[in-house]
């Protein structure tokens, strides 16, 4: 698996490793990407790493590949064969539910719609493409002198299921990688539970950067790295419900996300009021 091809980029939410649909989608580009592990671009961001760490690789990336467009990683040229924008194609890909709504991300600013549908699916493929463009989305926020709180359902959501293990079916699998198929399932569960664990780190660095409690917790995958030296699913999901997910609710519990998300709550009803006002 190439690390920094589309298939591991946060703007494609339809695959991710092994999971997914046989095509991606870029909802930076809008294009449907049909060799997403052979290709790349400019405005790639790894999912296998927290914010800070893949910003850096991104800035080296960005050095070496363009950002106007989808190349193929062996020889740094654009293939047409590689994407599609083809109505035909599009109605093929809308055709599936996560397909549809991550299709429309971005589109007539639905970003936080499509985010609330894809929470609101069942499946561990509408989970990868939630939290894969919600880690962009909440990114792209702070680059514009957001807070922290932009993702906070988000997070609360991920942190409320994080030490779950997610059931891999055999149509969530795009390919097994030449493994055998229960291991594949195996390693595929915790790439899902690892991604939900980057977008908790990620949060924790954005409530850091702006002296929140919440970002005085030290790296959860740095302590999961250290405290679990082998493969296991059930002692990886009992750490996390033991040890992290227990720090997290110290510093943010139900009480507190409460206070805080009624005061997004005014915050964006105050800006809706004034832009109201502002076009009578």
């Amino acid at each position: 698996m190439r690390l920094h091809s589309c298939q591991n980029c946060w703007f494609n939410g339809l695959q991710y490793g092994a999971l997914g649909s046989p095509v991606g989608y870029c909802s930076r580009h809008k294009k449907i990407l049909n060799m997403a592990d052979a290709t790349t671009c400019g405005l790639h961001v790894r999912k296998d790493l927290t914010v800070d760490r893949a910003l850096q690789v991104s800035e080296i990336h960005r050095k070496i590949y363009s950002s106007d467009a989808i190349i193929r990683i062996i020889d740094n040229e654009a293939h047409k064969e590689d994407i599609s924008s083809n109505e035909k194609d599009l109605g093929v890909l809308r055709s599936n539910p996560v397909g549809e709504v991550v299709s429309d991300f971005g589109l007539l600013g639905s970003t936080i719609e499509s985010l609330a549908q894809l929470k609101a699916m069942n499946g561990v493929r509408a989970e990868v493409a939630m939290v894969s463009l919600a880690r962009g989305y909440v990114n792209n926020c702070m680059s514009h002198n957001g807070k922290w709180t932009s993702g906070l359902h988000l997070y609360w959501w991920t942190k409320n299921r994080l030490a779950d293990i997610p059931e891999i079916k055999l149509e969530d699998l795009r390919t097994v990688w030449g493994s055998q198929l229960a291991r594949q399932s195996e390693l595929s569960a915790w790439s899902v539970i690892m991604l939900r664990l980057t977008f908790i780190d990620d949060i924790i660095s954005y409530a850091s950067r702006q002296n929140d409690p919440l970002g005085k917790i030290s790296s959860l995958t740095e302590q999961a790295a250290i405290t679990l030296d082998t493969f296991h699913l059930k002692k990886l999901s009992s750490w996390l419900k033991s040890e992290a997910v227990p720090q997290l609710d110290r510093k943010l519990s139900i009480k507190r996300y409460a206070e805080l998300a009624n005061e997004l709550h005014d915050e964006r009803a105050g800006i809706e009021t004034q832009h109201d006002v502002q076009t009578l």
